[in-house]
C-alpha cells in the first residue's frame, strides 16, 4: 500500500500543476496569493488606463504630420509675390524692412500706401472740377440771351437782380470766360452802369467789369463797348 502512494504521488503533484489555475509559487517563485475581486477590477482599469493612454499618444503624435507639397508650393509662391510686389514699391529694400516702409509713418511722412492713393484723388477731383467747369460754362452759355433782356429791362429791381446774377458767374472762371464771348452782354452791363442810379446796381456792374479785365479777351470786350469811357465818368 505504502509503495502504491508512492507512486501515485508524482502523478498528483502532476495533474495539480495541469489544473490548478494560479502557479502556487514553488516552482517561478511568484506571489502565491490569489488576487481578490478588487484588485482584478483595478488591473483591469489599468490596463485600459494603458490603452487609453496609448491611443491618446497615437492622436497626438499624428497631428504633427509635415505639410503636403501643395501647401508647400502655395506658401513659397504666395512668399515670391509678396517679395516682387515689396521690390517694385520699395526699390533697393527687402525682408523685414520693406513692411516696415509700407506699414510705418516716420516723422509726419506719408506712407507708401497714402502716396498711392493721392493720385487716385488728385483724378476724382480733376474730374470733379471738369464737370463743374463744364456745367458752369454751359448754364452761362443758355443764360446769356435771358439775362442781357432782363439788363434791359425798364423795371430797376429786374435789372439789379439780373446785374446781381451776372455779377456771381463773372466770378467763375467757365462762365466768365461765356461772358466775355459775348458783345451784347458786356455791352448792357456798361449801359446799365451808366444809366442806373441804384447804389447796388452799379456795384454789381463795376465788379462785372472788373472781374472781365483779368483776361486780355475781357479788356477787349469792354474796349468796344464804350466801357472805358464809363469807368473813368464813374470816378
Amino acid at each position: 500500500m505504502e509503495v502504491m502512494n508512492l507512486m501515485e504521488q508524482p502523478i498528483k503533484v502532476t495533474e495539480w500543476q495541469q489544473t490548478y489555475t494560479y502557479d502556487s509559487g514553488i516552482h517561478s517563485g511568484a506571489n502565491t496569493c490569489v488576487p481578490s475581486v478588487s484588485s482584478k477590477a483595478i488591473m483591469e482599469e489599468d490596463e485600459a488606463c494603458g490603452r487609453q493612454y496609448t491611443l491618446k499618444k497615437t492622436t497626438t503624435y499624428t497631428q504633427g504630420v509635415p505639410p503636403s507639397q501643395g501647401d508647400l508650393e502655395y506658401q513659397m509662391s504666395t512668399t515670391a509675390r509678396a517679395k516682387r510686389v515689396r521690390e517694385a514699391m520699395c526699390p533697393g529694400v527687402s525682408g523685414e524692412d520693406s513692411s516696415l516702409l509700407l506699414a510705418t509713418q516716420v516723422e509726419g511722412q506719408a506712407t507708401n500706401l497714402q502716396r498711392l492713393a493721392e493720385p487716385s484723388q488728385l483724378l476724382k477731383s480733376a474730374i470733379v472740377h471738369l464737370i463743374n467747369y463744364q456745367d458752369d460754362a454751359e448754364l452761362a452759355t443758355r443764360a446769356l440771351p435771358e439775362l442781357t433782356k432782363l439788363l434791359n429791362d425798364e423795371d430797376p429791381v429786374v435789372v439789379t437782380k439780373a446785374a446781381m446774377i451776372v455779377n456771381q458767374l463773372s466770378k467763375k472762371e467757365a462762365s466768365r470766360r461765356a461772358l466775355m464771348g459775348s458783345p451784347q452782354l458786356v455791352a448792357a452791363v456798361v449801359r446799365t452802369m451808366q444809366n442806373t442810379s441804384d447804389l447796388d446796381t452799379a456795384r454789381c456792374t463795376t465788379s462785372i467789369l472788373h472781374n472781365l479785365s483779368h483776361h486780355r479777351e475781357g479788356l477787349l470786350a469792354i474796349f468796344k463797348s464804350g466801357g472805358i469811357p464809363a469807368l473813368v465818368r464813374m470816378l
